[in-house]
C-alpha cells in the first residue's frame, strides 16, 4: 500500500494498493458517490460503463488529521444498470440505484462483492422518468422513501420502501422552475429539499414534503456555474455543492433556515489546472460531479472523470474563504445569465421575424388575391347584421 500525492492545497492523502489505484482508473465518467451509513463504503455510479465501483474505506481521526485507506475496489455488474447517474444506500448492505436511461433500482449487497436485485423504485407509478441523482431517506415510522431527479422531466418524484422493496405508489413533491434537476438532498433533520437545477445554475431549496407539486421554491442558492453533487452538512448549517463547470467545491451557510437568496460563505478548489482543462469538453465538464461527506470524520469525496477520486476535510472547505479562481468563475456565472437573456431574446426577435414574413408571404399568395372578394362580401354582411341587431 501505498499513499496518494495531493494534487491541490487541502487535499488529504489516502492509502491504497496498486491494484486498487488500477481499478479507480478504469472508472470512465462517474457522476454521483456515496457513503455507506456505517462510513466504511463507498459507492460510485459509473455512467459511462453501465457498472457501479464499490470500495472499501478506512477512515480513521488523528492528531495529524483524517488517516484514510482503500482496502479494496469491486465492480458490480447487472444488466438493470443503464447509465448509473445518482446512488444512495438503505442501509450497508442495499444500494439503491438511479439509471438515466432505466429505473430506479434496488440491490442487495453480498459479502462476495455480487449484488442480487431487489426490485425498483416507483417501477409501477408511471413518474420515474429518465432518473438521475437520488437520495434515501429513513421514515419515523419505520421503512424508507426514495426521492429521484427525473431528470428530462423537470420533476422530482418520492417513491416509499417498505422492506427493502418498492410500492407501486409515488408522487410528484417539486416541479416548479425546475430545467434539468441533477442532484438532490435531504437535510438530515427533514424540513428541507436542495435541487441541483442544472440548466438555470441554480440551487432551489423547497421545503419538505411540500404541500403541492407546483409550490415555489422557498431557497435559492446563486453563483454556482453548473451545480451537479450537493450534501447537508454539520447539522444542515452548511450545504456544499460541487460545481461541474469549475474545479470547486462552493459552501453556502445558514442558521437552520435555507429560506432567502444566498451566495457562497466559501468556495474550494478541488480539481488542479491539467485536469480541469483534460475534462473541459463544454462548459458544463470539468470540475466535479459526485460530492458526499462522511458524518463521524468529517471528510468529504469528490469524484469526476478525469480524477475518480479525492478528500478533502469538510472543515477546510467551509472555512476556505474564497480561491482567486473563484472571481473567474462568478465572473461567468454573471455571463451566462446574460448570454441566455440574450438568446432568448434572439429567439423571440426569430420568431416574429419569421411570422412576419410568412405573414407577407400570404398576403401576395394568389390564394389569398383569388378570395379578395369573398372577404370583402363577408365584411360587409357582418357590418350589416351588426346595424340589424342594433
Amino acid at each position: 500500500m501505498h499513499y496518494s500525492a495531493p494534487r491541490v492545497p487541502g487535499e488529504l492523502r489516502f492509502e491504497a494498493t496498486d491494484a486498487v489505484r488500477d481499478a479507480l482508473a478504469r472508472m470512465g465518467r462517474t457522476e454521483d458517490l456515496r457513503f455507506s451509513p456505517n462510513g466504511e463504503r463507498l459507492a460510485f455510479a459509473c455512467y459511462s460503463t453501465d457498472r457501479v465501483a464499490l470500495a472499501d474505506v478506512q477512515i480513521d481521526r488523528s492528531s495529524d488529521g483524517p488517516e484514510i485507506a482503500l482496502t479494496r475496489l469491486v465492480y458490480l455488474e447487472s444488466e438493470r444498470f443503464r447509465e448509473p447517474h445518482g446512488i444512495d444506500f438503505v442501509d450497508d448492505e442495499t444500494l439503491v440505484v438511479g439509471n438515466r436511461a432505466g429505473q430506479v433500482e434496488v440491490f442487495r449487497l453480498r459479502d462476495s462483492g455480487e449484488i442480487e436485485a431487489a426490485g425498483q423504485a416507483g417501477d409501477a407509478s408511471g413518474l420515474i422518468d429518465s432518473p438521475g441523482s437520488i437520495a434515501v431517506r429513513a421514515l419515523e415510522s419505520g421503512g424508507h422513501e426514495v426521492v429521484a431527479c427525473n431528470n428530462w422531466a423537470n420533476t422530482v418524484t418520492r417513491h416509499p420502501l417498505v422492506s427493502h422493496r418498492s410500492e407501486s405508489s409515488g408522487e410528484v413533491i417539486a416541479r416548479r422552475w425546475l430545467d434539468l434537476p441533477d442532484g438532490v438532498a435531504l437535510s438530515h433533520n427533514g424540513r428541507w429539499l436542495a435541487v441541483s437545477n442544472h440548466a438555470a445554475h441554480t440551487v432551489l431549496v423547497y421545503e419538505y414534503p411540500g404541500a403541492h407539486q407546483d409550490n415555489d421554491p422557498v431557497g435559492v442558492l446563486r453563483g454556482v456555474t453548473y451545480p451537479h453533487g450537493l450534501r447537508f452538512a454539520n447539522g444542515d448549517r452548511h450545504l456544499l455543492v460541487a460545481d461541474a463547470g469549475a474545479p470547486l467545491v462552493a459552501a453556502f451557510t445558514s442558521s437552520g433556515d435555507w429560506k432567502g437568496a444566498r451566495f457562497p460563505s466559501a468556495a474550494m478548489r478541488v480539481v488542479d489546472d491539467a485536469t480541469f482543462v483534460r475534462g473541459r469538453k463544454n462548459q458544463a465538464e470539468g470540475g466535479p460531479k459526485g460530492l458526499d461527506v462522511e458524518g463521524r470524520s468529517g471528510v468529504l469525496a469528490i469524484t469526476l472523470e478525469e480524477q475518480s477520486l479525492a478528500f478533502f476535510d469538510l472543515e477546510s472547505v467551509v472555512d476556505a474563504g474564497f480561491p482567486d479562481e473563484y472571481d473567474d468563475a462568478l465572473v461567468e456565472y454573471e455571463l451566462l445569465g446574460l448570454v441566455e437573456a440574450q438568446a432568448r431574446t434572439d429567439r423571440a426577435e426569430a420568431n416574429e421575424a419569421r411570422a412576419r414574413a410568412e405573414l407577407a408571404d400570404i398576403l401576395e399568395s394568389t390564394v389569398w388575391r383569388m378570395t379578395a372578394p369573398a372577404r370583402r362580401i363577408r365584411t360587409a354582411l357582418k357590418a350589416r347584421s351588426h346595424r340589424s341587431r342594433a
